[in-house]
């Protein structure tokens, strides 16, 4: 059941933190703040309830990539069902978690932030949400807004179209929405498109989907738990383990960016496993594996996982159409060589503008510095959690964070970002400030390696609009553990 805030009186006022954000990120930006003893801080949602991506990415097949025993929070172990979690379990247990710690007391829903300025003289955050109402002044600000929750729509489908039937991408999926009985249309195939294709195969009349160019693809092996796995699970030291085998695997196997460089042991042995897979799904089917080869090193784009969408392509009811869609009719859309193709629904999984960091809302900073204009071209920022002219501002799942396991970055970034707060929460320091000469030669070093991965082969959503890689980490797990620990005590300047 939601519980909200039943308005903002309780919250009004001056304030330690502000988090904007309450998915994961901001869920573990919360629980560090309320471990290191900082317990004045208000949370900002623009959504109707805490969750993030998985209050929003509710379209049918939508579940997670990652193992559910790393893909959840270190101090909270959960009873999961599946190896892969769908969004109904990751939702339930985001919400749990916030209802545990707190939170829903501390949050502002449907109150979307519109504008975040920095004040020298006071040293203090002023924000302004969408409705034009002013909170704050805070002495810190924890942005927690991640970077996929701008939707890339097709221009032709901005606003009013002239198609008759439904419309959605998949992270604006309304429950009342339905493929049942009906010839869809899918655009895209990346992570969000083969889940889509995967139901509407199942429910639809007949599915039509719509590919640029292909992506590599390797199995899942997604399955429900079984009773007496669960059994086990619930034993803390087993669980524990299973989350630390599933750690150590992925840190070996992006050791020195093994899986991003040609050369790679790591994306040798990938590039081989999804040629097999694809072989042993398709091979009979030559044109359609042909088709879906890309042309590509593999993980120059995101590598999809999924066990089904191959087979969903064998069915009689799909048909890959090997052209981007160009216009849309009131009873379809128009492919790129101009067929027309008529469709009850389109289902947009066209992905997000990933590359542009903190778009929700404008962060002026020093001397009215604007942080999108101080980004233009690419992103940076000192481990993903400072940027220069931007004091007392913490972000999770900044530039150049983005690897695998996402919610053990997210915890060590949220520990980061406590640990200064409670600097200025305390009274020791009002102002705290990345080094800007490591600030630079880190982000230096980092393009320097970046360079050498295949996220610079092709076009991406990796990149930034001057070509530059801004989402990716290009090093283990354990070694941006370490690097931030470090960042902690030696990158920071306080007064």
């Amino acid at each position: 059941m939601k519980s909200s805030t039943p308005n903002q009186a309780p919250l009004a006022g001056p304030h330690d933190v502000a988090i904007i954000g309450t998915g994961f990120s901001g869920i573990a930006a919360a629980t560090a703040l309320l471990k290191e003893g900082v317990r004045d801080f208000v949370m900002f949602e623009r959504s109707e309830d805490i969750g993030g991506t998985w209050l929003v990415n509710r379209y049918p097949g939508a579940e997670v990539d990652l193992e559910s025993h790393i893909y959840s929070f270190s101090f909270e172990p959960h009873d999961w069902t599946r190896t892969h979690a769908d969004w109904r379990e990751l939702l339930g247990y985001l919400q749990g978690v916030a209802r545990k710690w707190g939170l829903y007391e501390r949050t502002l829903l449907e109150t979307g932030v519109a504008e975040v300025t920095w004040d020298e003289p006071s040293r203090t955050w002023t924000i302004i949400d969408e409705a034009g109402v002013t909170h704050g002044p805070f002495k810190a600000v924890i942005s927690a807004v991640g970077f996929l929750n701008t939707p890339l729509i097709p221009p032709f489908l901005r606003g009013e179209t002239v198609f008759e039937g439904d419309l959605c991408h998949t992270s604006t999926w309304r429950d009342e929405l339905s493929l049942e009985g009906k010839d869809v249309g899918v655009l895209g195939t990346g992570s969000s498109a083969v889940q889509v294709v995967t139901e509407a195969e199942r429910q639809g009349r007949s599915v039509k989907v719509f590919q640029i160019e292909p992506n590599w693809l390797l199995p899942k092996e997604a399955r429900d738990f079984s009773p007496a796995e669960r059994r086990w699970n619930r034993i803390k030291p087993v669980y524990y383990f299973r989350r630390y085998r599933l750690y150590l695997d992925y840190d070996l196997r992006q050791y020195r960016a093994s899986h991003a460089r040609v050369d790679g042991r790591v994306n040798k042995k990938r590039l081989a496993a999804a040629r097999a897979y694809l072989h042993q799904e398709m091979g009979d089917k030559p044109e359609l594996e042909r088709l879906l080869t890309p042309q590509f090193s593999v993980e120059a784009r995101r590598t999809v996982i999924s066990d089904t969408y191959y087979r969903s392509l064998r069915s009689p009811k799909v048909e890959l159409v090997p052209h981007a869609v160009a216009d849309v009719t009131p009873t379809g859309v128009v492919d790129a060589t101009g067929e027309k193709h008529d469709l009850d629904m389109i289902v947009l999984a066209t992905g997000f503008d990933a590359a542009n960091f903190i778009s929700t809302y404008r962060t002026t900073g020093e001397n009215g510095v604007v942080l999108r204009e101080q980004w233009e071209g690419g992103a940076e920022a000192f481990l993903g959690v400072m940027t220069p002219n931007f004091p007392n501002f913490f972000m999770i799942f900044g530039p150049n964070t983005s690897g695998i396991p996402l919610v053990t970055y997210y915890e060590a970034q949220a520990r980061f970002a406590a640990k200064q707060v409670r600097r200025l929460a305390s009274g020791k320091a009002s102002k705290i400030t990345v080094k800007s000469y490591l600030h630079d030669f880190y982000n230096r070093r980092l393009q320097r390696r970046l360079d050498k991965t295949v996220w610079n082969e092709v076009s991406n959503y990796f990149q930034g609009t001057s070509g530059k890689v801004v989402s990716q980490w290009p090093f283990s797990p354990t070694s941006y553990l370490l690097g931030l620990r470090l960042a902690g005590r030696f990158g920071t300047d306080a007064t």
